[in-house]
């Protein structure tokens, strides 16, 4: 969105309190560039027709190739890397897309205008249709004697449109799978009034013609999606994300705790001899599965069960005698 935020004040860095004063600033902003006379804009599309026959020269691109700011400016890369004339028509092209764009802001505007009081925040259709125009100019061939205002407003109509059909979700979703969730809805309602129920999962398959594992894949990707920058209530500068707690797991000094347990585990290990840390190891389950009995063990090591208590015992005795009046410091 950094293209956007260079044009002008970028709606989506308000806070809900201030969308209105937002918007309208950003009308006001809008207004300050003037439309292109019809003499204007041929004139800039006679400069971009021309910056784009020297850049193609100068890359030897093959002659079907498009003549638009995306097919001929996007394949030359690092201007730097090319002659002082490509550079200049670089650099023309480029103030050139942006003054196109910048004379048709209130164009964009006045297209996201007519899909106020749908549901959609204003600044939300506004970021599309600013989105659109960049496409319209990116994608304008200036050699095909088109005015450029005619073709931007299709491409700023489109954009909007795919708005409205995202809606409110805050996960971006791709355009068929909302065209599927639409489907789905669409098909549950009508299924419901003539079923006098809510249809099963297998007959919405069966209407909407697809299997129904897919039902339930859109059924999840069609629960709306909750921000955690939205404030636990009114007048509270409070936001649910607040409120969540990570969790042991989640908490970043975790990883750190357990590297110094393993760390502190060994150390400790190291004072017993050999048989003792096989004992205490297995009784204990440390670096097992789970730990063993110790009859398990008796039958490993050949010998009776009680002398593995043994073991056991005085392993955990001297262990005791060295830490307990000390203060253990691992290596």
């Amino acid at each position: 969105m950094s293209e956007l935020q260079s044009l002008g004040p970028s709606p989506t860095q308000a806070h809900p309190g201030d969308t209105e004063s937002l918007v309208g600033l950003y009308f006001r902003d809008a207004s300050r560039y003037q439309l292109l006379t019809d003499v204007a804009e041929k004139k800039l599309s006679r400069r971009l027709s021309f910056c784009y026959r020297v850049i193609s020269r100068d890359l030897a691109l093959p002659a079907d190739t498009p003549q638009t700011y995306r097919e001929v400016v996007g394949s030359l890369g690092d201007a730097c890397a090319f002659s002082t004339r490509s550079r200049r028509a670089y650099h023309l092209a480029s103030a050139s897309r942006r003054l196109l764009i910048q004379s048709n802001l209130r164009l964009a505007v006045h297209i996201a205008r007519r899909y106020a009081n749908r549901g959609i925040p204003m600044t939300d259709v506004i970021q599309d249709a600013n989105v659109g125009l960049i496409k319209a100019v990116e994608r304008f061939d200036p050699t095909k004697g088109f005015r450029f205002s005619t073709y931007a407003y299709w491409w700023i109509s489109e954009e909007v449109k795919r708005c409205m059909k995202r809606g409110t979700r805050l996960v971006h979703t791709p355009e068929n799978v909302v065209d599927e969730i639409r489907m789905l809805q669409k098909a549950s309602l009508a299924l419901h009034q003539s079923l006098g129920r809510m249809p099963s999962q297998s007959e919405l398959a069966e209407e909407i013609e697809v299997s129904p594992s897919r039902i339930g894949e859109l059924r999840a990707l069609a629960i709306a999606e909750v921000s955690v920058d939205s404030p636990v209530s009114s007048g509270v500068d409070i936001t649910l994300g607040d409120s969540l707690s990570a969790g042991e797991q989640s908490a970043p000094d975790h990883d750190m705790a357990d590297r110094d347990r393993k760390r502190t585990l060994a150390a400790l290990l190291a004072e017993l001899d050999e048989r003792e840390q096989d004992v205490l190891s297995r009784r204990f389950g440390l670096g097992l599965p789970e730990p063993e009995t110790l009859q398990v063990i008796s039958d490993d090591l050949g010998i009776s069960r009680e002398r593995v208590r043994q073991i056991e015992k005085g392993a955990i005795r001297k262990l005791k005698s060295r830490f307990d009046n000390t203060d253990f410091i691992y290596p």
